[in-house]
Parts: structure tokens; sequence; C-alpha cells
């Protein structure tokens, strides 16, 4: 069988149905699974229940990080040059993101190809890894400040030898023996005080910059550089956390009022979370400041798991997203700001009439296209209905098709109280506007969002200056987006209100 094979077979779930009746242990059938999609590697993982067989608590840990191996991999990437050699750059040896751009650019001129290549665990970690891994665990798991975290707790985000899809490392023992006696010194008693000492210092160690290339960031050369994009930041300063004991995961979201999207980490503590930026923000403010400005106020905030939010069949084909993985939990009301429940009427009933509950997605505007931000179900009688969401943003609504997205609503505000208005055209009302410039002197085009084409159109301008443009065929109750062209991220949308324009 191959690697993709594997997948469909693990995300269907076919197969627990075909072996196993309903009556015996979830885990059990998991575990079971785990060892047939194994394949060739399926020793390495029983030496390691054999290894574990006389210790109770070794051997459910064993069994746990087993069971779920199958929903994880390491997504590798490299260069591939022309003689066949693989090559990754060192993001240390360049100055700064453009050099390292360069650099890249130089590469693909001679030859080389980016390739990007997924390892999955149940294929490919040996026993010797994971034991050795489950047995720094469980020393770090007795310090005095990780001793009354619950088993279920340690499983999930102490035990676990990845957070999100990081090549596997051996660096947790490396980092255990570095970063202990710090907290040992701090006489702290709880997995709070502990990430907080460390979180400290861990300033200390890395810190944010953008490396400069697409390549997923590794444990090891995030460690070696001292920096990295966020999500390196995260993967580090989870895999150290968890060295020494403290209960940490990977919570991520998309920006509604900005390009791309964000990654941080959240500490368990007397049964709640506490997020943190890594080497950065500490517990308690790092979530205030994603409340008190506005542009970082998330609109859904999704915890990484290390097991599936559910066992069994899983959805297969072109129509998922990334937020179909079953390893993502909704986690946005464990954040300050208050959400809501969205109600959305949509345009073509027919269709759910005939198919009720189909799923749609809520999505944002980023990085120039609509982008899906949370899943919903759409009733018979044509209403979307979204959970937990953090208003004053906008939306549309859409279906994910074998064609591609299908929006089925207009484009609206959804205010925080979950009232919505809607952005229609209304194309025998036009108004005169007076845009200013992002960039003087760089001509702007101004679109608006045609609801019947689904796309963006530009709307000729009447006249400019240096620093304005002027337009006399502005459309009331339109979407718009007003674009300079040197500017890569961050196109804003915005729309008029009382004559005056509201930026989003």
């Amino acid at each position: 069988m191959n690697k993709k094979g594997i997948v469909i077979m693990m995300l269907c779930g076919s197969l627990l149905d075909c072996l196993f009746s309903c009556s015996r242990p979830v885990a059990d059938k998991e575990l079971a699974l785990a060892l047939q999609l194994a394949e060739g590697n399926r020793g390495e993982l029983e030496a390691v229940l054999d290894h574990y067989k006389g210790d109770t608590l070794k051997y459910e840990a064993a069994r746990f990080l087993i069971r779920n191996m199958p929903y994880h991999y390491a997504q590798k990437d490299y260069y591939l040059s022309p003689e066949g050699d693989e090559y990754r750059p060192d993001i240390a040896a360049f100055a700064d993101k453009e050099a390292m751009q360069r650099h890249c650019d130089s590469l693909v001129r001679n030859g080389y190809r980016l390739m990007h290549e997924n390892l999955y665990d149940v294929l490919s970690l040996d026993s010797a890894f994971l034991v050795r891994n489950i047995d720094l665990a469980f020393e770090a798991w007795q310090k005095p400040w990780a001793k009354e975290v619950p088993f279920d707790i340690f499983c999930r985000y102490i035990l676990p030898y990845r957070a999100q899809t990081e090549e596997v490392s051996d660096l947790r023992e490396k980092l255990m023996r570095r970063f202990l006696p710090l907290l040992d010194s701090a006489d702290v008693r709880t997995p709070l005080e502990a990430c907080t000492v460390l979180n400290d210092r861990l300033k200390e160690v890395m810190r944010y910059r953008d490396p400069g290339f697409t390549l997923y960031p590794t444990l090891e050369e995030t460690y070696r550089a001292g920096f990295s994009a966020c999500e390196g930041l995260c993967n580090l300063g989870t895999c150290i956390m968890r060295a020494v004991g403290i209960p940490v995961a990977v919570d991520v979201t998309l920006w509604p009022k900005m390009d791309l999207g964000h990654s941080w980490c959240a500490v368990w503590d007397n049964g709640r979370f506490h997020s943190f930026g890594p080497g950065e923000e500490q517990p308690g403010i790092h979530a205030e400041m994603l409340s008190l400005k506005r542009y970082r106020r998330p609109a859904k905030v999704y915890r990484r798991r290390f097991t599936p939010t559910h066992y069994g069949r899983q959805e297969v084909g072109n129509g998922k997203t990334w937020l179909d993985s079953p390893l993502l939990e909704d986690v946005t009301n464990e954040y300050l700001d208050k959400t809501t429940t969205i109600h959305v009427p949509v345009s073509d009933k027919n269709v759910f009439k005939a198919h009720p509950y189909t799923k749609v997605y809520l999505c944002i505007y980023n990085n120039n296209k609509w982008r899906p931000l949370a899943i919903g179900n759409c009733s018979e009688e044509g209403v979307a209905t979204f959970e937990d969401v953090v208003g004053d943003n906008i939306f549309i609504v859409a279906r994910n098709t074998a064609d591609g997205w299908q929006y089925v609503s207009a484009p609206f505000l959804a205010d925080r109280q979950g009232k919505l208005h809607p952005f229609v055209p209304d194309l025998k009302n036009r108004r005169t506007v007076t845009l200013k410039r992002r960039m003087p002197g760089i001509e702007h085009t101004l679109y608006y969002w045609d609801t019947d084409w689904s796309e963006f159109v530009p709307i000729p301008r009447q006249s400019a200056t240096d620093t304005t443009q002027v337009y006399d065929q502005v459309p009331a109750a339109a979407l718009l987006r007003f674009v300079n062209p040197q500017q890569q991220l961050n196109q804003v949308l915005c729309f008029l209100r009382n004559d005056s324009v509201m930026y989003y």
C-alpha cells in the first residue's frame, strides 16, 4: 500500500467498521488499526508495547501514542539539486529574509526543485525513539509543578513528541537537561508558574524573525538559529515546555482584519488553558493583547490536538480544507471576546432543501481571497448557522464543491451581537467618493464585490491628484477594496456608511 492509501484508510475509518464490533473499546480498535497501518514498521511499535508490559502507566502511555500516530506526519521540505541531492538552506547564514529569498531564487534558476514530503509517523518512528520519549516525559512528570497534572492531560500535552507537523526531533533530552535547573531553582509549584518563569528565559533563546523562505521549519534549525516565524517558535516553544513537564498546546487563527494568520501557545493549569507567546507575551498579558488591539482580535481560535476530536469515519475528498482536520478543536470561547451565533440566509435555497444540513463555510477575505474560518450547516429552510463567532468582522458563506468555492451569500458585516449587515451593491444608486492613496503617486484600483458574478469588479476613477483618487460610480451598499499594486499584504476591505469610508 502506498502512503496516500494509508492516509485514506486512516481518515475513512472503514477498516474499523469491518474488523470490530461496536461493543469493543474504541481505544483497542484504534490501537489495532494503527498496528495494521504500520505495515513493515509494526514490529517497532509492538516492541514499545512489549517493553512496557510490566509498567501499567507507561504501557498505557505507549498505547496512547501508538493509537493516535496514524493521524500524524512530518512535513519534510527541501530543495532537490539537478544531481538528486537534498539541500536545505541554513537560515542563520543569511542577514535577512531578502537575502534568503535571493538565495532561493538563485537555486530555482540553477535547476533546483522545491520538494514537499509527508513522513507518516506510523510508518517511520522506531521503538528506540518512542521509548526514549516516553521515559523522558515520565521523568519530567515527577517535578513539583507537574506531578499534580492528571494522566489524561499528561498524555495529551506533555507526552507527545510533536506539536504540529514538524519533523520529529531528538532534542527533548537536551532541552530537558538545559532548562530543568532553571525551574528547580525557581521553586515553582504549578504549570502556570513554571511556564511564566521559563517563558521569560525563552526571550534569550528565540525571537520572531521571518526567515524568508517557505520551507516548513524544523526544531533543530529554529533552536540553532534562535529565530523563526510564529509557527517555528510555537513548535520549539512547545517542545521546550513539554520537555520539562509543562502541559502546552498550540492555538491558531486566520486574521479577519489582516492577511495571513498566527499561532501561539497555551499552557494547561488547574483545568483551564492560558495563552502566551513563546519567548514573547506572558500568560495573562497575551490574551489581553489579542482582545485590546482590534486588528488582532480573532474571529475564531482553534487548538492543535494530538488526539482527534472523534475517532472513526472521517471525511475525505476534494472538499477538505484545513478546518476539516480532526485534530482541530474550536476554543474561541476560552478567549476574552464574547462570541455569538450567526444565522445567514443563503441565496440558493433549493440546493439546501434537496440536501439539508449541508456543510458550509464562513469565510474571511485574507491575502486576496476568501478563506474558510469556520464550519457550519445549512438547514433545509436555507439558513446557515455558525456558532461561537466573534463579531465586528466581514464574512461570506460558501460551499466547497468539486468545482471550487461556490458563494451562497452576499458578503456581510456581522456586528458583536450577531446582527448581519449585507453588502448587496445598488447599481442604480451611485455615489461619488474620494479616497486617499496609501502610497502617494502610485495609481490604486477601487473594486466592488459583484454578488451576481461573485468577484471583485474594478470601478473606473473620475479624477486623481498625487494623494487622492475620485470615483463617481461607486454602487451604494457595496463591499469595496482599494488596492495598492505595490503592496502585497493587508489590502483592507472598506464600505460606505453615511458618506464616510469605513475601513475593515
